[in-house]
């Protein structure tokens, strides 16, 4: 586990805990970064979202303003900082905070 944090992720006025795993996926075979999200029913643990990927190679994520914050790279040197909303499966993009840029400006966006 490399990031966790909560949030209310699908906008149902529950707090859901967002995790950040390293391993692969069914889908994604190689062991890359990816986001867990998981919601309380009826007092147990449930996942929500259980996500391959979002967009381009994960870094960091964090929730922000009822969405979530995703810096990501292309592996040659560009990133992004995007944000998702959620959306009937799970998160869909919302909008680019930056784009194709260095990484220090990348990390000094996604933190702000």
């Amino acid at each position: 586990m490399y990031r966790f944090c909560t949030g209310d992720v699908d906008g149902d006025g529950s707090i859901d805990a967002l995790v950040g795993v390293v391993k692969n996926t069914r889908f994604h075979q190689e062991v890359a970064r990816r986001i867990f999200i998981f919601k309380q029913v009826d007092g147990k643990v449930r996942p929500l979202w259980l996500g391959s990927r979002l967009g381009a190679e994960l870094v960091d994520f964090r929730f922000v303003d009822g969405c979530i914050r995703a810096l990501e790279t292309d592996g040659k040197g560009k990133y992004a900082v995007i944000d998702y909303e959620w959306k009937d499966f799970g998160p869909a993009f919302k909008r680019f905070i930056v784009k194709n840029t260095n990484q220090k400006n990348a990390i000094k966006q996604f933190n702000l």
